[in-house]
């Protein structure tokens, strides 16, 4: 038995109110006057004062109905204690022959135990023998993943490569806090990138990631071509000076990197769209930075900003930090991969974003019993206060 409102058993305190009231009115006392009254003495006339025990049955069922009322309104949820439910531990493997090699131990120890095993897909494929291991094609879809865990999951064990790479979303949404076990391979290290616009070689993605101008010496680079189109951008639904801000920093772009981003009037012609209403269609041509909302469930091209794009509500405004969000946010979408870097555990931890507690989704089971007791307890009390006449 558990109360899933218990700040509001203080309610109990008022017990005390119908008692108050009791013990006042048989303090007062009551005046019966009657035909022979004028015969007695004055010491015989006198008030009759105390507590009648006639009244003690309505006292009772005064404190029984506000006792039922805080009750009633505590969630009063009561668990058979014949029926224990068993635990139920989830395993995610990110897919990857590498990370499953180095769990295999874990992994044989979670199937020998009958615990559920899954390959982080978005089927949540099961992981039923260590051959199931040698199969591929498994697409790795974090967040797809945990929407399919069962509710009634008590452990949930994830199995990442500490890769930057690899998890594509800043943060994901989990039914409950994951315990996190870490692949120690290093990471794969990408050749020089090259992006060209048209078939002019422009900038080259640097040793520490960053965008730089062209060297001399690139050896074996991979080049991307970007066309032309996709420094396009439309602003839509968003506020007056939510247009200066990202115009500002679109030119600001343009002064240090050299990417002419040209406007456009109507958003079919634009590959960069600002608006304030997420798209109704699912166009992957186009990268979306939609202001003031927010979504864990983000597609790849629906980037979700909070916050309006201007000074007074935007963080990444007063810091200077917008053209940095949109140019990276742009470059991903235009394949131009990032440097792979390792996380460590508390940057992982931080990206979960856990559901609330289980137990807040609950509701009283006991509320129609306790209803219907309080209906009981307050038709009897009228009945027995207008027969008594209090």
């Amino acid at each position: 038995m558990q109360f899933l409102q218990p700040i509001l058993l203080w309610g109990l305190l008022g017990i005390s109110i119908p008692i108050l009231i009791h013990l006042w009115q048989g303090k007062k006392g009551q005046v019966i006057h009657w035909a022979a009254m004028h015969w007695l003495s004055e010491q015989e006339s006198s008030v009759a004062k105390g507590v009648r025990l006639e009244n003690f049955l309505v006292l009772l069922l005064r404190i029984l109905m506000l006792i039922l009322l805080v009750l009633l309104l505590s969630q009063l949820y009561f668990s058979s204690t014949n029926t224990i439910a068993e635990p139920r531990i989830f395993h995610l493997f990110q897919p990857d022959m590498q990370l499953a090699e180095e769990y295999k131990f874990e992994l044989q120890q979670a199937l020998e135990n009958e615990e559920e095993v899954y390959w982080a897909d978005e089927n949540l494929t099961p992981i039923e023998s260590l051959e199931d291991l040698e199969e591929g094609g498994k697409v790795f879809d974090l967040q797809a993943a945990l929407d399919k865990i069962s509710p009634d999951a008590t452990s949930l064990n994830l199995y990442l490569s500490n890769s930057v790479n690899a998890l594509k979303s800043d943060f994901y949404l989990s039914p409950l806090k994951p315990n996190l076990f870490l692949g120690s391979a290093e990471l794969l290290k990408s050749g020089t990138q090259v992006i060209s616009i048209d078939g002019v070689k422009a900038l080259e993605i640097g040793e520490n990631g960053l965008l730089d101008s062209i060297s001399d010496a690139l050896g074996e680079a991979s080049v991307i071509n970007l066309d032309k189109a996709l420094f396009t951008y439309f602003l839509g639904e968003i506020t007056d000076s939510e247009r200066v801000f990202v115009q500002a920093s679109l030119d600001a772009i343009t002064e240090v990197y050299g990417f002419d981003f040209v406007e456009e009037e109507s958003m079919e012609d634009a590959t960069l769209i600002f608006t304030a209403n997420p798209p109704k269609v699912d166009t992957l041509d186009k990268i979306y930075f939609v202001s003031d909302t927010f979504s864990f469930a983000e597609r790849s091209n629906l980037i979700s900003l909070s916050d309006q794009l201007d000074f007074e509500h935007s963080e990444l405004v007063q810091s200077g930090k917008l053209p940095e969000v949109i140019l990276e946010r742009f470059l991903d979408f235009s394949g131009v991969e990032k440097k792979d870097v390792p996380l460590s555990r508390g940057q992982l931890e931080n990206r979960f974003l856990v559901e609330s507690e289980r137990a807040q989704e609950k509701r009283g089971n006991l509320n129609l019993l306790l209803l219907g007791l309080f209906t009981v307890c307050f038709a009897a009390e009228r009945f027995l206060a207008n027969r008594q006449g209090i």
